[in-house]
């Protein structure tokens, strides 16, 4: 493959993300899907995604039926898979290689709709063969050494590697096949159902991004205890999802959402986030459950990329809009409230809620503003976002295109994407483009940090 692309689509409340694999003649030759839901009104997530995967899918096809390598379902929640619906019927004749899920298959029958995995396995070759699911427990890292590892689909430059799926909970053990160990639930509650969370990491030619459904805290402890016991460190991933939409309660194990997060639990995220290592954070999830918590952002935040933006909106620069919910009133914040808010930031974190009109968005400051601000250009409401690389990219280089597309303004042919593409700079000159950042501090109190350091049992954020 000559480049590959990685999309993060805007859906609203809900997940979706693609992959597209190029050959030298600009030809797609490979491509998968990441769950397709929203719990968002057709009119603002369902019709604009789906003619945008629609289009790229039939690009992928020797015709226009369209074709797809792999789909794969974190799990059964409907803002992960009610939108696989719209696209089947969008490409009927559509073919599709392989379907990975998690769970029992029994879980993805709606109450009023058929089973979305039988569904999907008539589009394959053999669905007895080609739909396939985990044990609990499973991981594609038996040691930190990538030749060892496991690829459950891909080829020479693209790998799926499952992080982590159908956690073992406290009465299920490792290994035993998940239709025994969740015999007894018919229907699994939330919490079940997202901690059987299908973890992925997708490593294309020598980087990789980590998606991840809606993983929860003892996901989280799952991972780690593996990861450290087999020294794995993901040390070159260029995006990581943020796992359930952002959630303050589900990342931190908390009953309530505005419970206090614990030492000990603060420390299990931020020993996940080291051991993920994300450059860039992206966060799909609307304002509804109060996502994304800035609480559960800034638990990743350390370990992305520090250097500068990935990308700078042209109307903020070198910033760009978050939409985030404030959990907690800053002391240093100026009317700063218990609600969702629209702000800019430099850091590398990504909304698909771009410019949050139903949200409350007061006047008031944001360190490092020093006075009240307020919107004085209008934005589009969602954003979707893309990756670019190639088999030079690299985080450390910061030689990969990142761009935002506006939800209203998606490519609508492969010419425009690959224009798109082509107007906006790698990352690395995003930043240099940017204004230089305000002195450090007299008091010396914000030396330069010092190189990372490769030991998986030193949380190292990133430079």
């Amino acid at each position: 493959m000559s480049k590959q692309r990685l999309y993060c689509l805007d859906v609203g409340q809900g997940m979706c993300t693609y992959f597209e694999g190029y050959d030298d003649d600009d030809n797609v030759i490979a491509n998968a899907l990441f769950d397709l839901g929203s719990t968002k009104t057709r009119r603002r997530a369902g019709r604009p995604t789906i003619q945008f995967l629609k289009q790229r899918i039939i690009a992928r096809s020797d015709d226009d039926e369209g074709y797809l390598d792999a789909v794969f379902l974190s799990h059964k929640d409907a803002d992960h898979i009610n939108l696989i619906r719209g696209l089947l019927e969008e490409l009927p004749n559509m073919k599709i290689g392989h379907v990975f899920h998690s769970g029992r298959y029994k879980w993805y029958a709606g109450k009023k709709t058929k089973n979305v995995l039988g569904e999907l396995g008539k589009r394959t070759e053999d669905a007895s063969t080609h739909v396939l699911n985990f044990a609990v427990g499973t991981s594609s890292f038996p040691t930190g050494d990538p030749q060892h590892w496991h690829s459950i689909w891909g080829n020479e430059t693209v790998n799926a590697y499952v992080i982590a799926v159908n956690t073992p909970m406290a009465d299920t053990k490792q290994g035993v096949d998940v239709d025994v160990a969740y015999a007894a639930y018919d229907e699994p509650d939330g919490n079940l159902a997202n901690s059987t969370s299908l973890g992925i990491y997708l490593q294309m030619f020598n980087v990789g991004a980590v998606i991840f459904g809606d993983a929860t805290f003892s996901t989280f402890q799952f991972v780690n205890r593996h990861f450290l016991e087999h020294k794995v460190w993901l040390s070159n991933s260029f995006m990581l999802q943020a796992p359930h939409h952002g959630s303050r309660s589900t990342t931190f194990g908390l009953k309530v959402s505005n419970a206090l997060i614990s030492k000990e639990a603060a420390q299990v995220v931020r020993t996940f986030a080291s051991l993920t290592y994300g450059a860039t954070i992206i966060v799909s999830a609307d304002t509804s459950h109060d996502h994304p918590s800035l609480d559960t952002i800034n638990a990743f935040l350390p370990f992305a990329d520090h250097r500068g933006p990935w990308w700078a909106d042209e109307h903020v620069q070198p910033n760009h809009l978050v939409s985030t919910y404030f959990d907690v009133p800053l002391s240093n914040t100026q009317g700063a409230l218990n609600t969702n808010y629209t702000y800019q930031t430099d850091q590398n974190y990504y909304t698909n809620l771009y410019w949050g009109r139903e949200t409350k968005k007061g006047n008031f400051s944001f360190p490092p503003a020093k006075e009240l601000t307020a919107p004085t250009a209008a934005f589009a409401e969602g954003m979707n976002w893309g990756y670019e690389v190639t088999a030079q990219s690299s985080v450390d280089q910061r030689n990969i295109r990142f761009i935002g597309f506006s939800s209203n303004r998606l490519p609508k042919s492969s010419k425009q994407l690959a224009e798109a593409f082509a107007s906006v700079p790698l990352a690395d000159e995003v930043a240099r483009t940017s204004p230089p950042p305000a002195p450090a501090p007299a008091n010396g109190a914000a030396r330069a940090p010092a190189h990372a350091q490769r030991n998986l049992r030193r949380l190292t954020p990133r430079p």
